[in-house]
């Protein structure tokens, strides 16, 4: 055990030095601009989601830990975290919010046999309470008749979840077609089948969403070399419009996983985006990679 933690150290510090805070990493001076803001606390190696309230960026691993969630300041520091007792983590993979609640999508479907697919509904309210009040919604998909396990080869995976007004909306992600599908879930309902809005195909990984608060989806993924990208999604009545594809061109590659909406102003739009891994490739251990957050810059007027 020692000299795991010595390895991950050097591994750590290596990583560290390789991409210094504040650094810019990729830079479109007419229509983006992606900076590294920090390496994120290694209780963090598989941050999965991202949202922020009342100037707190909340966040939480994948798989592995406990129905935490971690609270971080707006440069990545973590200040503390909640653990709640009436919630289980089997696959945590992303995390929204409307005026009065947060969503945690416990979603994550690798092998396409789980059954016990749900989104818990908290208040806003208590939070800091562990022994908060939580809501379920047992959430399937209408068309999904096999639970078999299988190999990352099936449609049946998500994780990317937004509210927008009384609705929430999943993108799915799909190993096999690099397609995503949307689907609208009700916030009431505790057992339900999601409803197919459409699909578009985006040549990648969809792993996380956040919305503006006005017209605008914007997604983060990858693909299958670890590429990331952000792809700008137009959204007016449950119409959702891709528009605008942009690769973040991140050094290495990174498993960028967490998304949520920052702020608004002189026609450029901010955001901030966590990754779990750096220059490794799929299917190493993502665990002895430190997570990092970036902040996003994109231009609106360029549209």
């Amino acid at each position: 055990m020692i000299k795991q933690l010595f390895w991950f150290l050097v591994l750590f510090c290596i990583i560290a030095c390789k991409t210094p805070t504040g650094k810019t990493t990729v830079s479109d001076k007419n229509n983006f601009d992606l900076k590294t803001l920090t390496i994120l606390d290694p209780k963090l190696t598989e941050t999965s989601g991202l949202e922020i309230i009342d100037d707190l960026v909340i966040t939480h691993n994948d798989s592995g830990d406990l129905p935490t969630l971690y609270f971080l300041n707006q440069k990545g520091q973590l200040h503390y975290s909640k653990t709640y007792k009436n919630m289980k983590a089997v696959d945590w993979e992303d995390i929204t919010k409307d005026d009065t609640h947060i969503y945690i999508a416990d979603l994550g479907n690798n092998y396409g046999n789980r059954k016990d697919l749900t989104i818990y509904k908290i208040a806003i309210n208590d939070l800091n309470d562990e022994n908060a009040l939580v809501e379920k919604l047992q959430i399937s998909y209408p068309d999904q008749t096999s639970f078999k396990k299988g190999n990352q080869d099936h449609p049946y995976d998500a994780e990317s979840i937004v509210a927008i007004k009384d609705e929430l909306f999943v993108f799915s992600k799909d190993w096999k077609k690099q397609t995503t599908v949307i689907y609208k879930i009700d916030k009431n309902e505790p057992i339900q089948k999601a409803q197919k809005i459409s699909s578009y195909n985006v040549k990648g990984l969809i792993t996380g969403a956040t919305f503006n608060g006005n017209d605008k989806v914007l997604l983060s993924g990858y693909n299958s070399s670890l590429e990331a990208f952000v792809y700008e999604v137009d959204y007016d009545d449950r119409t959702f419009t891709f528009i605008k594809k942009t690769d973040l061109q991140i050094k290495g590659g990174a498993q960028v996983e967490g998304i949520t909406f920052l702020k608004s102003n002189n026609q450029k739009e901010t955001y901030l985006i966590s990754s779990e891994t750096t220059q490794i490739k799929l299917g190493e251990d993502e665990a002895l990679s430190p997570s990092q957050l970036y902040q996003l810059t994109i231009a609106t007027q360029n549209r």
